[in-house]
């Protein structure tokens, strides 16, 4: 099990501000970006790397955290 980071995403969710960051935990650079963009309008492209992977000593359950762009408001 590994930890994705997106520090930046420019399409995160379908709000005005639509860019943030995700953070996923899945087994696979795939999976992850499949979960992902699977809810919330996230659309990770092929080009948005991760700006981090860490390997976890344990299995866990695969989850994604969102965390967009607060922007003004």
């Amino acid at each position: 099990m590994k930890v994705f980071i997106w520090e930046y995403v420019a399409r995160m969710s379908d709000s005005y501000h639509c860019d943030g960051g995700v953070v996923v935990l899945a087994a696979a650079l795939a999976r992850a970006r499949t979960l992902a963009n699977s809810n919330n309008g996230c659309q990770i492209q092929e080009h948005e790397q991760p700006s981090a992977i860490f390997t976890l000593q344990v299995d866990h359950e695969e989850k994604v955290f969102y965390m967009p762009n607060a922007g003004c408001c």
